[in-house]
């Protein structure tokens, strides 16, 4: 069976499922255009975006307001912006807005309008993904669990229900979206409505539910161009065509997901930045304009807003890390940004002139694109082998170069390019970082490996005055050409003039490229070369002055030095008072503990908890947690083994009878079993989950889907072990594609195979199988129902031939009562239809027989309440010690003192889970999410916006009550950095 505790498998099925789904992008990738008061602002045509006038290409960050404080906002974007994004991609989620029914959150860390006017302030750009159903990982896929408890609401579909509850949202959050449109001041140009809905892409509207929703932005204000569910995602959406482009699309080529690594990971490497970073420049090569990396930074699921999939961290390896920090894709996104905005008057406009420039090599394995314009052609040679080569490029009779391509490289060649005025870039053989202007100078800059060469050829209307680095230079007429060499620790500059023009050609290493970066100080344009990250730059005294970033395990340093307009070059000095970096922070009080559990005792008072027949799901009582307590009492009369059934429900439970611990673990695995004696018994059940499903491509009511705790039918059954469903039969079908609407179980099943539980039945394949079991018919011992474990991946289910029931979902637990359906004198059978998506599939756990007889203790009358509990009293405090065992949950706390926050010592401090079970962390009051985490880092992010120097606090609540003496709270080293000041 598909082994879904493996993370990286989560992270291939689940990038399987989604491919599945990227056929509905590429089936419709079309943009609804801008109304006509927004066309002056944001327009597009097939070739390209246009922004106020402007041929843009749009390179677009993926990043999620509400995984940062609203107090980082800001770093978070500037990091982004200094790697040359110029726009940013965000969910707006329903939940983190509207999380109690009728309550809506547009403050502090939910203040969407500040964090639009904030990107405008930052001159870039914001596509908004307004919902209402976002998927991203996050708690229920974005709905508000309130929806859960709706009558009648069918999701994602034309449902008045679903409609009354979107609109009333859409009419707090439309507004504020519409009121930053780009044409209003703003920075939103565009907007996506609905996300991966498997129905209807780009602007495809299949049924009125799509109507509704454009119905409904449109009157709030929409103005912007927008589409639905999507662009063409995924992990590499260029894919093996040479040409991006298509006579029938009205508008640009977009990616809004280009998964850039995945969920599953932290941290990424260079072989990712590689990776990635060839996978963009696919995309530019090949006629794309522009893209989103999803994500971008990816940031931490706080408080309860994880699903299932993950815990706090979201790092998903992106650019930006979760604390911040730069990673080897951060500066190769950097590199492919700079380029394709640097020629966006290109890339924005062009054709495809792949066959046009086929000559330039000879070599067979190698590729060659070209892209065409008025303003223009970039050439791009591919490598796309394993192997380092060596290429002989052929552009002109006289002009014959090598280049050195890295082992998957895209070379770009940029050629009959207005660079200034009255200066062209006739051919350029060399890697291009990117372009700035400073006043009437043109700063080129180009990286290559030390002591490698470059050539640049420029033709002028004016003749040329070499400046700097006139050796190089070989002028001849209106031609100039220039041979660049790198040096390995310092930028070479290279300058000519013709008449008012300057032209700065600035040579940098591939390392030092790195530590390149552009930026405006008062309307001044500068290119800055030496810092690993550059914070900020202002005017001092008339100078230019810096704050820059050195991270700890940084050994190289460069120099700082400033270029401006003409020959001017500022060298600045570090001025740096180092600060002891803490890398471990010992916790300054006996750590206290305090019973969180209460409710498990036997005399405790429930009254004024939600009280029901049956068990009410999680959320009923308006509770957002992932915590919640169940109480009833019950009679037993015939004693011994039982085990707790919940019919519907989940994940973890710890069970109470009397007071006592008698069982724990997963609601629907049969591991809560315990002994009974005769008499009645108060039962308290506490339930935990880890995350609720974000229901990709789900369509259909709420109220059952991924329920948490327990719901509905809830009994103990005397435990009997080896009453399972046995000797299972199965037929693969061949030729059947999808899963059909009716169907008649085979008469003859003869040539059926044994087929054993947990066994791969599909030889890892996609298919359909049929499989078949007798169920065991007793008159004194009448089967009630099945519980079946999981099912690999959908099923349809028939007894007796009948059909009873479809199940979708890969291993998920559920029972199927059989009432009215046995046949008392006669061979009752079992029979699945079994629907395998990929990978290994079949029966994955054992199918148990429920018996209605006197060993059935139906549990009713229950009374729950969700939470922890409150932490924040003073009262049931007291010191742990090494003695302290607990069986239940807890609450624990201590502090632990700061020297070095807000300093120029920038630790990022993570505190580790060791020891513990499953639970949350507060950090001075701040919940920072859910452990143990899912993927491969052992602790959880502080964020130092919420750390103070001096006297911190922490809380852990221990589900487990597992306790607290192993954790620690150390810097990640890797991401920790200082502040330096740069002066002239």
């Amino acid at each position: 069976m598909k082994n879904k505790i493996l993370t990286v498998t989560i992270a291939l099925i689940c990038l399987l499922t989604a491919k599945a789904n990227v056929a509905f992008s590429q089936s419709n990738d079309h943009i609804f255009p801008a109304a006509t008061a927004a066309k002056s602002s944001i327009d597009f045509d097939s070739k390209g975006f246009i922004i106020n006038g402007k041929r843009t290409f749009l390179v677009s960050a993926g990043l999620e307001y509400a995984r940062i404080p609203h107090q980082l906002w800001y770093d978070r974007l500037l990091r982004l912006k200094r790697a040359g994004f110029n726009c940013i991609e965000i969910y707006l989620f329903w939940n983190f807005h509207e999380p109690k029914e009728g309550v809506f959150d547009f403050s502090g860390d939910h203040d969407l309008d500040a964090f639009l006017k904030l990107v405008k302030k930052l001159d870039m750009y914001a596509i908004a993904r307004v919902g209402p159903y976002y998927c991203a990982e996050w708690d229920f896929g974005g709905y508000p669990i309130w929806l859960r408890f709706k009558d009648d609401l069918v999701a994602r579909s034309p449902n008045a229900a679903f409609e009354k509850y979107t609109d009333r949202f859409f009419d707090k959050l439309i507004p504020i979206v519409a009121n930053n449109q780009i044409n209003h001041g703003g920075s939103v140009v565009m907007v996506q409505l609905e996300n991966e809905h498997p129905l209807g892409w780009g602007t495809a509207m299949p049924n009125e539910y799509f109507k509704h929703l454009q119905s409904k932005a449109l009157s709030l204000g929409l103005q912007v161009p927008y589409f639905f569910s999507g662009l063409h995602h995924g992990s590499d959406p260029a894919g093996n065509k040479l040409s991006l482009d298509d006579p029938n699309r009205p508008n640009p080529w977009f990616s809004t997901e280009f998964w850039s690594v995945w969920y599953n990971y932290y941290g990424s490497s260079q072989e990712d930045a590689d990776t990635y970073g060839r996978r963009t420049w696919k995309i530019i090569a090949h006629g794309g304009n522009g893209y989103n990396y999803y994500m971008a930074h990816g940031g931490t699921n706080f408080g309860y807003t994880n699903n299932n999939e993950d815990a706090a961290s979201y790092d998903y390896g992106a650019a930006v890390g979760q604390t911040g920090d730069l990673r080897p894709i951060y500066y190769q996104f950097k590199k492919n940004a700079f380029f394709a905005r640097s020629f966006q008057q290109i890339l924005e406009n062009s054709q495809d002139a792949g066959a046009v420039y086929n000559s330039v090599v000879a070599d067979s394995a190698l590729r060659v694109n070209g892209r065409h314009s008025n303003n223009g052609d970039i050439v791009f040679v591919d490598n796309p082998g394993k192997n380092s080569v060596s290429v002989q490029l052929k552009i002109e009779d006289n002009l014959k170069q090598k280049i050195e391509l890295a082992p998957g490289e895209i070379f770009h060649l940029v050629h009959n390019y207005n660079i200034a005025t009255g200066v062209k870039l006739d051919w350029s053989v060399v890697r291009i970082l990117g372009t700035g202007k400073q006043g009437n100078t043109t700063t080129l800059v180009v990286y290559g490996e030390p002591k490698s060469a470059g050539y640049l050829k420029f033709s002028t209307v004016a003749p040329v005055k070499l400046l700097e680095g006139k050796s190089a230079f070989t002028a001849n007429g209106s031609n100039t050409a220039l041979s660049v060499i790198f040096d390995e620790n310092a930028p070479v500059t290279y300058t000519f003039k013709s008449k008012t023009q300057t032209i700065r050609v600035l040579a940098v290493s591939s390392k030092l490229a790195d530590r390149t970066w552009f930026t405006d100080v008062k309307g001044k344009n500068y290119v800055i070369t030496g810092p690993e990250y550059l914070a900020q730059a202002s005017f001092v005294n008339k100078q230019i002055q810096l704050q820059t970033e050195h991270f700890w395990e940084q050994k190289d340093q460069y120099p700082s030095i400033a270029f401006g307009e003409g020959l001017g070059k500022t060298i600045l000095k570090s001025v740096y008072a180092k600060i002891k970096h803490e890398e471990s922070v010992p916790f300054s009080a006996q750590w206290q503990v305090k019973n969180a559990s209460a409710a498990a005792g036997l005399n405790f008072n429930d009254q004024s908890w939600l009280k029901s027949k049956n068990a009410l799901q999680m959320g009923a009582d308006n509770d957002l947690t992932a915590d919640a307590w169940y109480r009833t009492s019950f009679t037993v009369i015939d004693p011994g083994l039982y085990v707790l059934k919940v019919k519907k429900g989940g994940d973890r439970a710890t069970v109470f009878v009397d007071g006592e611990q008698v069982a724990s673990g997963y609601i629907h695995n049969n591991d809560l079993k315990f002994n009974l004696k005769g008499g009645q018994h108060q039962l308290a059940v506490f339930t935990a989950h880890d995350g609720r499903d974000k229901l990709f491509n789900y369509l259909g009511s709420l109220q059952d889907v991924g329920a948490k705790g327990l719901m509905d039918e809830v009994y103990l059954q005397k435990s009997k072990d080896g009453d399972y469903i046995t000797n299972w039969k199965m037929l693969t079908i061949k030729g059947m594609t999808k899963m059909p609407g009716r169907i008649k179980i085979p008469e003859d099943l003869t040539s059926a195979t044994t087929y054993k539980i947990g066994v791969d039945a599909f030889d890892k394949h996609s298919g359909f199988a049929w499989f078949q079991a007798k169920i065991p018919y007793d008159a004194d011992h009448v089967p009630s129902a099945l519980d079946f474990g999981g099912i690999d991946d959908n099923a349809i289910i028939f007894v007796n031939g009948k059909r009873v029931l479809r199940q979708n979902g890969y291993d998920i637990s559920f029972s199927l009562t059989l009432d009215g359906l046995l046949k008392k004198d006669s061979v009752n059978l079992v029979t699945l239809l079994i629907e395998n998506t990929d990978g290994e599939g079949g029966i994955s756990k054992p199918v148990e027989i429920v018996y209605n007889d006197k060993s059935r203790i139906a549990l009713t009358n229950w009374s729950m309440k969700g939470g922890p509990g409150d932490y924040t009293t003073s009262q049931g405090w007291r010191t742990l010690t090494a003695a302290d065992k607990f069986d239940r949950p807890q609450f624990f706390k201590s502090t632990f003192i700061l020297a070095n926050i807000n300093t120029n010592s920038k630790s990022m401090y993570r505190v580790t889970f060791e020891g513990l079970g499953h639970g949350s962390v507060w950090i001075n009051g701040y919940n920072i999410g859910r452990y143990p985490e899912k993927i491969p880092v052992k602790s959880m992010y502080m964020p130092e916006s919420w750390l103070k120097k001096g006297l911190n606090s922490i809380v852990v609540y221990d589900e487990d009550g597992k306790t607290p003496e192993k954790i620690k709270i150390e810097a990640e080293i890797k991401a920790s950095r200082d502040i330096i000041t740069e002066k002239f």
